[in-house]
């Protein structure tokens, strides 16, 4: 008995600490759900150390609010994942899952952090964007920042 409640007790630990099961749960956002008057999704699709997979159907339609809010997306993921710059690559034309990019230094080159997915035709902006130039922008205050993870 004192070996099963042990058992139970370790098995119940690591699963809350994260250790029995992997993490599943990807990022997910909706302009929608966050009251915009335009429907744009993104959601994660694959994640590694530095980069995200993110799909988002309509990009190639979004309009200029669109264009916006996800920015503030990439940030707010940036943010989320502990890095406090982001570079983004554009899906090609007939495609919808773009590459998100991250580092925790403004010198680091996208070239680097993109690895075999990068297309310099397809890199948005000059270098690393620092998320504490969008914060303000997208009405998220540093003090409100949730609790960083990798």
């Amino acid at each position: 008995m004192r070996i099963a409640h042990t058992l139970s007790v370790s098995i119940a630990l690591a699963a809350y600490c994260g250790l029995a099961l992997p993490q599943t749960s990807h990022y997910t956002a909706s302009s929608k759900a966050q009251g915009a008057p335009f429907d744009l999704v993104v959601t994660e699709v694959k994640r590694e150390p530095q980069k995200s997979y993110l799909q988002v159907p309509g990009f190639h339609n979004r309009t200029a609010p669109g264009a916006r809010w996800l920015m503030c997306a990439y940030t707010d993921l940036a943010v989320k994942r502990g890095f406090t710059h982001w570079s983004v690559m554009s899906p090609e034309d007939d495609k919808d899952i773009l590459v998100l990019a991250f580092s925790n230094s403004a010198s680091t080159a996208p070239e680097v952090l993109f690895g075999s997915d990068f297309n310099k035709e397809r890199v948005v902006g000059q270098g690393m964007m620092p998320v504490t130039k969008l914060l303000a922008f997208c009405g998220m205050k540093p003090r409100e920042v949730p609790e960083l993870e990798r």
